[in-house]
Parts: C-alpha cells; sequence; structure tokens
C-alpha cells in the first residue's frame, strides 16, 4: 500500500501535494519498497503504477538535486568570493602604484626647488632652513 493510500484511509482526506513532499522528504526509501515480492522487484504488483512511479520520482528528485544544489552554491559563493578577492588585490596594486608616482612626483619638486634655492649666492635665513630641509630629506644629510 503507498504512502498516499494509507493517508488516505486513515484522515479521509486526498493526500496534498505538500504532504506528499514533506513525507517523503524524510522517507525517500519508504517509497518503492513496498512491494514484498520473492522476484526481487520493488515495485508492489497490486500498486497503481503511476501513482507509485510519480511518489518515486519525486523522492528520487528531493534525494538527488538537494545535494547537487548545495554544492553548486557553495562553488558559486566561492567564485564569488574569489573575484571580489581578486577586484580587491587589483585595486590595492593601484593604489600602490598612485602612492608611488606621488612619491616621484614630490621628490622630483623638491629636487626643483633645492636646484633654484642652491644657485642663488646670497640666501636669507627662512631659504637657507628650506635649502637644509630639502637637502636633509632629498640626500640625507
Amino acid at each position: 500500500m503507498a504512502i498516499h493510500q494509507i493517508f488516505t484511509c486513515l484522515f479521509m482526506k486526498p493526500l496534498q501535494m505538500q504532504m506528499m513532499l514533506l513525507l517523503l522528504a524524510g522517507e525517500a526509501q519508504v517509497v518503492g519498497n513496498t512491494g514484498s515480492g520473492s522476484s526481487g522487484s520493488k515495485r508492489s504488483p497490486e500498486s497503481d503504477a503511476s501513482d507509485s512511479n510519480f511518489l518515486g520520482i519525486i523522492a528520487r528528485l528531493i534525494g538527488r538535486d538537494a545535494p547537487k544544489k548545495k554544492a553548486k552554491k557553495k562553488v558559486q559563493e566561492l567564485e564569488r568570493l574569489n573575484k571580489i578577492a581578486y577586484l580587491q588585490e587589483e585595486a590595492n596594486q593601484r593604489q600602490k602604484e598612485k602612492n608611488q608616482l606621488m612619491k616621484e612626483k614630490t621628490q622630483a619638486r623638491k629636487m626643483k626647488m633645492w636646484l633654484k634655492l642652491s644657485e642663488k649666492e646670497h640666501l636669507d635665513d627662512q631659504s637657507k632652513e628650506l635649502l637644509q630641509k630639502l637637502s636633509y630629506d632629498l640626500f640625507g644629510k
């Protein structure tokens, strides 16, 4: 006797699709193992073939597709995280390049200013201080 027949006999209500899915989700082995035949067949000879076939398909789909979907979701999440990490790494690399370019520009400006100040013969106190600071920044002296 199939699950839907037992349910109908006990509660005098037809088994709705939702209940059938709930029952089959937890008991996938019950569907198909209802036969007692000595031939080794899992199909009951007196049961309606279309009903048991339908229930068996639902049970197999629930049992087979759920792990596949779960694994696929994990793979998609890993791919998404890898993509985010790659984009972040690229952004960091671009930022490092920008920082290096800014340092080089600053060094060039300091060198230009140092050359102008060092060419002058008579410097006031403020210019002498600036020249010393630039010398220290550029040459470490």
